[in-house]
């Protein structure tokens, strides 16, 4: 007879707990976000895509050679004055690891992961070669529309 009323107190004071988690959040601010037409803004830290910033590029290779999974690739040729061209500048974000060691061994910060989250494809060639000297290679991932 005792453990039956120590049953109901119990269940009374477990119901009184959830009531109050309930009641407590109930008038907080919701952190659900109505997703395709409403967008997070990614943290600082968040690392994306390779991007590129071509003007401050040096050509060093630096970033191609310290890649653990070998998807960036780059080859140049000089001109007649002796300056530096791309030929290509290729990225397999298939095989990126996105671990961002380019960016941090970048000498001046030409190479960056940007903030795109959204990376969804048909064409498995799209990901496969990003030329990484169009300035457009990431618009239709940059601004996706809601259909």
């Amino acid at each position: 007879m005792i453990r039956y009323f120590k049953d109901i107190i119990t269940g009374a004071w477990s119901l009184i707990k959830g009531l109050f988690v309930t009641f407590k959040n109930l008038f907080s601010k919701a952190v659900t976000i109505q997703y395709p037409t409403q967008k997070l803004q990614m943290t600082e830290r968040y690392r994306g895509l390779a991007d590129l910033r071509v003007e401050k590029c040096i050509k060093c290779y630096m970033c191609v050679k310290i890649c653990p999974t070998g998807c960036l690739s780059l080859a140049h040729k000089e001109n007649a004055e002796k300056k530096k061209e791309f030929e290509h500048f290729k990225y397999n974000m298939e095989l990126c690891c996105f671990c961002g060691m380019c960016e941090q061994v970048c000498p001046t910060q030409a190479i960056y992961m940007n903030k795109i989250y959204e990376i969804a494809v048909y064409d498995r060639d799209k990901i496969t070669h990003i030329d990484l000297l169009n300035a457009g290679k990431y618009d239709e991932w940059a601004h996706p529309t809601v259909k």
